[in-house]
């Protein structure tokens, strides 16, 4: 019987200490410009499938979240650079490279976005509010290359035509 009321207890504390993580998790976002929203499967596919990934190509992902479009890239046999600011979602993103064995195709950065070195890009993934996509615009236009690939989720640049879309996704060409 005090077998199984330790074991209750055990669970009891291991769930407050989940619900107390996810809340300091969700209270660092409340004070970041880009809050970590996680794409859909669908929406990741239509990404993967607008990208049009070659073997060997780099990708960059402007806030990666738990870095999903990162793994998928990766299975693309690209090569990906995530970069993110939240600790515990960079965390997760390394223990899953790890956990999948493709620690050495992805690179996670704790660094604003807005200090992503896209000079390396092939492909940029870009998520953003309405309300930050003209600045989103403005530095992928400034920092990438030419012929460098930009997928951006939901909302479109301002100012730009998308060669293509699809599910509200944007493909855009430098």
């Amino acid at each position: 019987m005090l077998i199984v009321i330790g074991l209750i207890l055990s669970a009891v504390t291991i769930a407050l200490l989940f619900v107390i993580l996810l809340g300091v998790f969700y209270a660092i976002d409340v004070f970041l410009e880009l809050p970590y929203v996680a794409s859909k499967k669908d929406k990741v596919s239509t990404i993967i499938e607008l990208a049009q990934i070659k073997k060997g190509e780099t990708i960059v992902d402007l806030g990666s979240g738990d870095g999903r479009l990162l793994f998928k890239a990766v299975e693309k046999e690209a090569f990906a650079i995530g970069y993110e600011i939240n600790p515990f979602l960079i965390l997760l993103t390394i223990i899953r490279s790890q956990l999948k064995g493709v620690a050495g195709h992805v690179e996670i950065y704790k660094k604003s976005l807005w200090r992503a070195d896209l000079k390396v890009a092939d492909i940029v993934f870009v998520y953003g509010r309405k309300k930050t996509m003209k600045k989103f615009e403005d530095f992928v236009y400034k920092n990438a290359q030419a012929g460098t690939r930009i997928i951006v989720n939901t909302n479109p640049f301002p100012d730009k035509k998308p060669v293509k879309s699809k599910n509200n996704t944007f493909v855009y060409k430098i």
